[in-house]
C-alpha cells in the first residue's frame, strides 16, 4: 500500500507526468524487484493507484451515508448527517476530486486494463450505494416507490457532472441556490411525513 500512496501523492501534487519509478522506489525504500514484483510497469502502478483512489473515495462516503442512517434520530437528523456527502461544487477540494474521478473515466476509453478496473470499482460501489438505498426502504427513511438503483445512478452522475457549475462560473447558481435545490432533491426521496393533529 504504501507504493500506492506515495504514487497517489505524486499524482496529487504534481500531476501524473510527474510519476516516475526511482523517486517511488526511492521515497518507499523498496527495491526495483520489489516493485515489479507487485506491478507489470510504470502504468500499472498508476492505473492501480487510481483505482484505490476511487475505491477509497467511494468506500468512504458509503460509509459515511451508512452511519448516518444508522444514527439518524429522525428525517432532518438524516437530512443534516447527509449534507457532508452532497455534491459540492464551491468547494475546491471536492471539485478537485471529481475532476480526477472524470479524467480517470475518460482514460478508460483509451485504456482497457483500466476500464475493466473502473467497471468492477463502480459496480461495486454502485451495488453498496443501493444496499445503503434498499436498508433505507426498510426503515421507511426513503421513498418505497422509487428504484435504488435509479437513484443511485442518478445521484451518481449529478455528483461527477456538478462540475460544470465551476465551469459556468458567474453564469452558474450561486451556493444558496444549489444547495436549496439539492435539499429539495434529496428531501423529495423522503416518504411523506405523517401531519401531527
Amino acid at each position: 500500500m504504501a507504493l500506492i500512496d506515495a504514487t497517489l501523492d505524486l499524482i496529487f501534487d504534481k500531476g501524473i507526468d510527474a510519476v516516475r519509478l526511482d523517486d517511488i522506489i526511492s521515497e518507499v525504500g523498496v527495491t526495483t524487484g520489489s516493485l515489479y514484483w507487485h506491478f507489470r510497469d510504470r502504468e500499472d502502478l498508476i492505473r492501480q493507484a487510481l483505482a484505490e483512489h476511487l475505491r477509497r473515495s467511494i468506500e468512504a462516503t458509503v460509509e459515511g451515508i451508512n452511519t448516518a442512517l444508522d444514527t439518524a434520530t429522525g428525517r432532518d437528523d438524516y437530512l443534516a448527517q447527509l449534507t457532508p456527502f452532497l455534491a459540492n461544487p464551491f468547494d475546491p477540494e471536492h471539485v478537485d476530486a471529481r475532476w480526477r474521478r472524470f479524467e480517470l473515466l475518460v482514460s478508460t476509453r483509451r485504456d482497457p486494463e483500466l476500464r475493466e478496473l473502473m467497471h468492477d470499482l463502480q459496480v461495486r460501489g454502485q451495488r453498496a450505494f443501493v444496499d445503503v438505498l434498499t436498508k433505507a426502504q426498510q426503515r421507511g427513511m426513503f421513498r418505497d416507490d422509487l428504484d435504488p438503483v435509479a437513484v443511485a445512478t442518478a445521484i451518481n452522475a449529478l455528483s461527477l457532472g456538478s462540475n460544470i457549475v465551476g465551469v459556468l462560473g458567474e453564469d452558474g447558481p450561486t451556493p444558496a441556490a444549489w444547495f436549496g435545490l439539492m435539499g429539495f432533491f434529496v428531501a423529495s426521496m423522503f416518504p411523506d411525513q405523517p401531519k401531527r393533529p
